[in-house]
């Protein structure tokens, strides 16, 4: 009877130092993470990161992408820090490459335009607004009623584009259901065969569906890295973040 007892309680101390451990080594890999990224910023200047933006290991992670695959023609669904980062990576490389934004919030798209340009990228980055409109029913998926306004997106680009790395973190999960389903289906004719792809909070039910039928659209496999999910080049160097080896029990 002493003898379970212990052992109970040996097993409950052995999964709460576990937990403990893998904490502590997720918040060591975010702080690293972050400080890789501020190398491309100084001191005096602050990058916004709320409880609404896309995490900085995946950032890092799209950094890595576009620095060691030379990517030509990005697009990201959703403004926000990583919109930043990508432009100023683009300006320190002295890339041509074309980077465009999606962004359905005009106030915010404003207020990212006035920003970009107090940080001097603004000639990296083509920011386009378009609102949230009724979502064509070959771009949508199950109950999903909203997307960004396609007349808008169609207007854009001139067909010639061919994306070469797409990142998704956009519109907000709460706008419709499967709410960043249809960036995959109305960029298809547009994107590389091997283009990396990038889709933010996986661990929500949502968006870990939606990875599901990329899935089977693209005919590729996602893999999951956090709290994101990718589809990586395979003909290409591994560019996932370098991480940071966990400590023994």
């Amino acid at each position: 009877m002493i003898n379970n007892i212990k052992n109970k309680i040996k097993r409950f101390i052995d999964v709460r130092v576990r937990l403990l451990r893998d904490q502590q080594h997720q918040n060591q890999q975010v702080l690293f993470n972050d400080s890789q990224l501020k190398q491309l910023y100084s001191e005096d200047c602050f990058i916004p990161f709320s409880g609404w933006a896309i995490s900085p290991s995946t950032i890092l992670h799209v950094l890595n992408d576009i620095s060691i695959n030379k990517r030509k023609c990005i697009i990201e669904f959703g403004s926000g820090a990583s919109t930043f980062y990508i432009a100023k990576l683009l300006k320190v490389l002295k890339s041509d490459a074309v980077f465009y934004s999606v962004e359905s919030d005009e106030k915010w798209a404003n207020e990212l335009k006035r920003q970009l340009q107090i940080h001097s990228v603004s000639d990296y980055v083509k920011v386009i607004y378009a609102p949230l409109a009724k979502v064509p029913d070959n771009y949508s998926l199950e109950e999903q009623e909203t997307w960004y306004d396609i007349q808008i997106l169609e207007k854009t680009f001139t067909g010639e584009e061919k994306f070469d790395l797409i990142l998704v973190d956009g519109p907000f999960g709460g706008s419709t259901p499967y709410a960043r389903y249809s960036a995959i289906p109305f960029l298809r004719k547009l994107t590389l065969d091997q283009a990396s792809i990038f889709l933010d909070d996986v661990q929500r039910t949502d968006e870990a569906f939606i990875l599901k039928e990329w899935e089977q659209l693209l005919g590729r496999e996602a893999n999951i890295q956090e709290r994101y999910g990718f589809f990586k080049n395979h003909t290409s160097f591994d560019v996932k973040p370098f991480q940071l080896s966990k400590p023994a029990l």
